[in-house]
């Protein structure tokens, strides 16, 4: 039985473990483990967090994959179209993976919502702007992780440096280069102490949705900076996914930046008298509503509890 230890896994007779799958898993666990804890504070059902994970986890990996192909086709995949499904060797775009994730929150979130107006027992609504503030750090954190695989298969690197922190990539011997990966998961660190700190610092004043909205600024804002180091975009490869000369990550995460702000405004815009009104006869006539469900209730139940004429 043969057994080998590289840089890129660990190999033991026909089994191959993958450093950079070790990562992605690593990742996600860590993940789960803060989606718990801020569904907790929240006052949400934490169970709803492995399950929204797991399917997270493959409509994220088949949106990533997607993304990456579609960006680096005419570079690779166009000569090898079998390498598309080899994920082990590296090879994903974040916005696919955020896209991916997102798509099956809702989902999640829809079938269980359609459980619980069924009567299902135990199925209680949920919130999917909610359940994306949950998400959303937790997102982070699982990405600042999951960078470090692209160390192991020497990715996802910046131009060439002097600096003591450089890294050595084996295709370009005797020189050393910015760890673009390392920067990123700094950053992805960084934000997720951010965003906790403001969802608990300012929760009195958040809306649902804005953790959400903060991640689409910061993670996005990152990506845009660190794409101007990468190599790939500089001087080794032309075919890369571009609009004229602007990398297509840049173009997606300046819209969801200008998106995200401009969401938060409208949010917080200031309403007027009539839209004021509006909303005042409105939360007035469903309490009404309310009110009167609840008087009907009562009186049944009164009258169920009577006893029976004649008794």
């Amino acid at each position: 039985m043969t057994f080998d230890l590289t840089m890129h896994g660990l190999t033991i007779g026909a089994f191959e473990l993958r450093w950079y799958s070790v990562m992605i898993l690593s990742g996600l666990m860590a993940g789960i483990v803060l989606a718990q804890r801020e569904a907790n504070r929240l006052g949400e059902d934490g169970s709803h967090v492995v399950n929204i994970a797991v399917i997270g986890a493959m409509a994220g990996l088949v949106g990533a994959r997607i993304y990456h192909v579609v960006d680096r086709w005419d570079e690779v995949y166009v000569h090898d179209p079998a390498a598309v499904f080899a994920v082990w060797r590296g090879g994903i775009g974040i916005f696919g993976a955020i896209a991916g994730s997102a798509v099956a929150l809702a989902v999640y979130v829809w079938w269980v919502n359609r459980a619980a107006r069924a009567g299902r027992p135990g199925a209680r609504p949920m919130s999917v702007l909610r359940w994306f503030d949950i998400g959303a750090p937790a997102f982070l954190l699982g990405q600042g992780i999951g960078r470090w695989g692209n160390f192991f298969n020497e990715e996802l690197f910046g131009p060439p440096t002097d600096l003591p922190w450089g890294i050595s990539i084996a295709k370009y011997p005797g020189m050393s280069f910015h760890p673009l990966f390392l920067y990123e998961s700094l950053l992805s660190f960084l934000g997720v102490i951010v965003i906790l700190y403001l969802a608990r610092r300012l929760a009195h004043r958040l809306r649902v949705g804005d953790l959400l909205l903060m991640y689409f600024i910061w993670y996005p804002a990152e990506r845009f900076a660190l794409e101007f180091l990468r190599v790939d975009n500089a001087f080794l490869s032309a075919d890369i996914w571009k609009i004229g000369d602007v990398p297509m990550a840049q173009i997606v995460s300046t819209l969801l930046v200008a998106a995200s702000v401009l969401a938060l405004i409208w949010w917080r815009r200031p309403l007027s008298a009539d839209l004021h009104g509006a909303r005042d006869e409105h939360v007035t006539a469903r309490e009404s509503r309310s009110t009167a469900r609840r008087r009907r209730r009562r009186q049944e139940g009164e009258a169920a509890s009577e006893p029976p004429s004649g008794a």
